[in-house]
């Protein structure tokens, strides 16, 4: 799985349900207007239309249709839908260089709003989502005030599909040691704590009790701390929320077998020594994980809980990542691209995808108590993933991924005590300025 967020989720049967759900007459929303079915009955022409979309994400036709594209053929027969994988010869740059129309954009958050602004294709949905009558409210709030952010009051996307970040452990490792199963609500005192009872070496093996993906967890950082003052555009990582995030998040859980084993690798515990060589207690990563790639979660006897909290912020999880739709500028039935996102948020596809572990964007108890129920892993305690609030989104930029992958390689450091943690922030501050400064004279 990529950091885009792949999804190849085990979902074969979502777009026949979908058919199911369209054929018996469910419409989008309340507030949505007659089917274009209905509009044909009553005796009003019903023009083809073409909509056109492209993901920076790389996945294959099969997925966008099992997750997209089949839904939309069923609820709208007169729409043709048409996806563009991100390949060679088929980047978003490449296809706009050969004037090949893109109407809707798919895209994580931090990504998509680099890609429309890179392409000079941003296009306020406001006034279009006024006249069609969908309704914000709907939303996770701090989903829509982060998409706002980032467009500085305009809305540039909506979102479609989310995730949030949860602790996955290890069963197998708690029992054999005899510590007591984390649990929901735990501070990260008591999560360093349960960490480093785990930090133990059995023969050649040496278990590590706790690790986060740097990139994932920063960005969805429980502070919500930007990467960039949105005022100067400067990187903000001299600022002390850094180091007490990567402080607690990375070097409290570990001591000297864990920074050892980290000095072998020269990287920082990840996925696969959760599920391959199942050294890795509990990994803290994205909701979607075992829905992305169950064959491998397949192979732990797992559960999640939810992300630990800061004592001054109880019950107050990461930011959400949420993965949006943009119309844009160039897409030539606006009206029509607004619907089909309209119908992707509805109840009735929410909840679909909610059964099958695809985060709602919508809040409604029930879809919400639907998740995951449908899935291979129903048993899980599935409640952990929205136990929290979601901490409000940083503000996004253009810079935000050129930086990102700077700030990423200071926990690593910090872990394996190769450089003081203030000397490494202050050094990738300096890095990211650079950075920036170059990404400004393209």
């Amino acid at each position: 799985m990529n950091r885009n967020g792949r999804f190849a989720w085990q979902i074969g049967t979502l777009a026949a349900t979908f058919a199911v759900a369209t054929a018996c007459g469910g419409s989008p929303s309340a507030k949505t207007p007659g089917t274009e079915q209905e509009s044909a009955a009553e005796g009003k022409s019903v023009e083809p239309v073409e909509l056109v979309f492209h993901s920076n994400n790389g996945d294959s036709p099969e997925a966008f249709d099992s997750l997209f594209g089949d839904a939309l053929r069923s609820k709208f027969p007169n729409y043709t839908i048409k996806y563009f994988q991100s390949k060679k010869g088929q980047t978003l740059p490449e296809l706009l260089a050969e004037k090949q129309r893109i109407d809707i954009l798919f895209a994580s958050t931090p990504y998509i709003f680099g890609l429309a602004m890179d392409a000079d294709l941003q296009y306020d949905m406001s006034e279009l989502i006024r006249t069609s009558k969908l309704n914000l409210n709907q939303f996770e709030p701090t989903l829509i005030d982060g998409i706002k952010l980032a467009g500085d009051g305009k809305l540039y996307a909506l979102p479609v599909t989310n995730m949030v970040q949860v602790v996955f452990y290890n069963k197998r490792i708690f029992d054999q040691f005899g510590v007591s199963y984390p649990k929901d609500g735990m501070t990260w005192d008591e999560t360093a704590e349960i960490a480093r009872r785990l930090n133990r070496k059995e023969g050649e093996k040496q278990y590590l009790g706790f690790a986060a993906s740097p990139a994932h967890i920063l960005r969805g950082n429980q502070l919500s701390e930007p990467y960039l003052d949105p005022a100067t555009e400067k990187p903000t990582f001299r600022n002390d929320v850094w180091g007490r995030l990567i402080d607690t998040y990375f070097v409290q859980p570990v001591d000297e077998g864990y920074r050892a084993r980290v000095g072998e690798w020269k990287r920082l515990p990840n996925r696969k020594d959760f599920t391959d060589t199942q050294e890795l207690a509990m990994f803290a990563f994205n909701s979607q994980f075992p829905f992305t790639v169950p064959q491998e979660v397949e192979k732990v006897d797992w559960d999640l809980v939810a992300l630990p909290t800061f004592k001054e912020k109880p019950r107050v999880g990461s930011a959400a990542t949420p993965f949006a739709m943009a119309i844009t500028s160039m897409a030539k039935d606006k009206e029509a691209a607004m619907k089909a996102i309209d119908f992707l948020t509805s109840k009735e596809v929410q909840e679909q995808y909610s059964g099958r572990g695809i985060m709602p964007v919508i809040r409604d108890a029930a879809i919400k108590q639907a998740y995951g129920t449908k899935s291979e892993f129903a048993q899980k305690n599935w409640p952990a993933v929205f136990y929290n609030e979601y901490a409000p989104m940083a503000k996004l930029s253009r810079y935000h991924l050129r930086i990102e992958t700077i700030l990423n390689g200071v926990p690593t450091e910090a872990v394996r005590g190769t450089r003081d943690l203030n000397t490494a922030l202050r050094e990738a501050a300096e890095r990211a300025e650079a950075a920036i400064a170059e990404e400004k004279r393209r």
